[in-house]
């Protein structure tokens, strides 16, 4: 197995940190530094033994030694990989060392890391592990080092080493990435230009201020039904920030096996049909609801990628939608989310189709629905026999052009989460808003 150094800004001397309630060094290359805030008297007086002072001359040799060796790796570094870091504390008290690399060699490699977070006094906060599986010739990722219920950082000292002895094949270099900014939002479009299937590709938007310090980050997986974008194929997605930002890096993960498969078609043919329908909330956000049908004679799971523009064809938006098993006649609704995003006027979509572990439960039930002035009412009947599981009703209110303006929607279950053979459940949905008609839909399933 090969491993090379890979050089780090603030690349420091490998350090063991002990913490503990009471911790006593038994070795003489052992040093224990004791950050907390109190202490009793008896330790708060040191005496130097001739084991702690022969571990405080070794410590200081090999830190020496490490930051020489150090100085002569960043020579490496700067001449195949550039590496570049920014330090994030979240909103729950964890750190974040967020790290890129660009591979300038010519050499496919994976690449970890360690670290450890330190305070502006020095003392050491926490430590943590990064991974990369793949960076190709010309590639840039990114990877970060996590510090839990870290903060308080002032600084992060990394080391980075890369690994020529590779399991996965490169496939960034093959990806190209379409970004629309918008005011809480960047939406961006993944495209496999190459011929093998990406997998896992995960994107990072960090959003900056004019200083290009990170105000918030958001990461999504950009993924089909198999979890890959295959060759030719496009996908979508949406990264949010609700804060003012000055401009945005995006940044992408992912690998091959090297596998290759056709672009899925879009299932939208003569054994599927659907019918779509916007909804914007009063706070903002948009839904579009799709309902499909299944015309086939096969059951399976559904998985759609879509895109929200406005008028001008800008895209504001992204979503996904899952329907985990449609079965033969069967229809059911789902629905893209579009988080913050409003006056959308055209919803682009395509669907996927793949085998399911469930089994289709819809074509079983049979349901009385009671329209009233203010609400509607639904009582269902499992005819089949299996139980339907996590059973859900949407009811969507109409006007007379057919325009969506208000839905609920609720569970049939009993308290094992299903709707057991011959069992009958009601359930009312409330409306606040004059309506024209309504229409009722089911999401379910079985699984043994």
């Amino acid at each position: 197995m090969k491993k090379r150094n890979l050089a780090a800004a603030g690349l420091a001397a490998v350090m063991l940190a002990v913490c503990g309630i009471a911790m006593q060094a038994s070795a003489a290359n052992i040093v224990v530094n004791d950050n907390r805030t109190q202490q009793n008297d008896e330790s708060s007086t040191e005496v130097q033994t001739d084991a702690e002072s022969t571990a405080a001359e070794n410590t200081a040799a090999e830190s020496t030694e490490a930051e020489s060796t150090a100085a002569e790796n960043t020579v490496a570094i700067e001449e195949n990989f550039d590496v570049k870091g920014w330090l994030y504390e979240n909103s729950i008290g964890d750190t974040l060392y967020f790290v890129t690399v660009k591979n300038n060699s010519q050499t496919t490699v994976s690449v970890s890391g360690n670290a450890t977070a330190k305070d502006s006094a020095g003392a050491v906060l926490g430590a943590a592990d990064l991974s990369i599986d793949i960076i190709g010739p010309g590639e840039e990722t990114i990877g970060y080092f996590y510090f839990d219920d870290v903060s308080g950082a002032a600084k992060v000292d990394y080391q980075l080493s890369c690994n020529e002895d590779i399991y996965y094949e490169p496939v960034l270099g093959n990806l190209e990435v379409e970004k629309s900014l918008n005011e809480t939002n960047v939406t961006i479009t993944v495209t496999n230009n190459g011929d093998i299937n990406a997998e896992f590709v995960e994107a990072y938007a960090f959003f900056m201020d004019a200083n290009d310090n990170i105000i918030k980050y958001d990461n999504e997986y950009v993924i089909d039904n198999d979890s890959q974008i295959k060759p030719g194929a496009s996908l979508s997605t949406q990264l949010n920030c609700y804060d003012t930002y000055d401009h945005v890096e995006i940044y992408l993960t992912g690998r091959s096996d090297g596998s290759s498969t056709p672009v899925s078609e879009s299932i939208l043919s003569e054994d599927f049909s659907s019918v779509g329908y916007l909804y914007e909330t009063s706070v903002g956000d948009s839904l579009y609801f799709l309902v499909v049908t299944n015309n086939s004679s096969e059951a399976c799971s559904l998985k759609g990628n879509a895109v929200a523009r406005d008028a001008s064809g800008k895209a504001v938006g992204a979503g996904d939608l899952t329907l985990d098993i449609l079965g033969p006649g069967e229809t059911s609704i789902g629905y893209f989310y579009f988080d913050k995003v409003f006056d959308i006027d055209t919803v682009d979509y395509q669907l996927f189709g793949s085998d399911s572990y469930y089994e289709p439960v819809l074509k079983d039930l049979s349901a009385e629905v009671t329209i009233n002035d203010e609400d509607v009412v639904v009582a269902v009947t499992n005819n089949g026999a299996n139980p339907a599981q996590f059973l859900e009703a949407y009811v969507l209110f109409f006007d007379a052009d057919n325009n969506l303006v208000w839905y609920e929607s609720g569970y049939l279950t009993d308290d094992d989460s299903e709707l057991k053979p011959g069992a009958t459940l009601s359930e009312q949905a409330g409306v606040n808003s004059e309506f024209d008609h309504a229409e009722v839909y089911f999401r379910g399933r079985y699984y043994e």
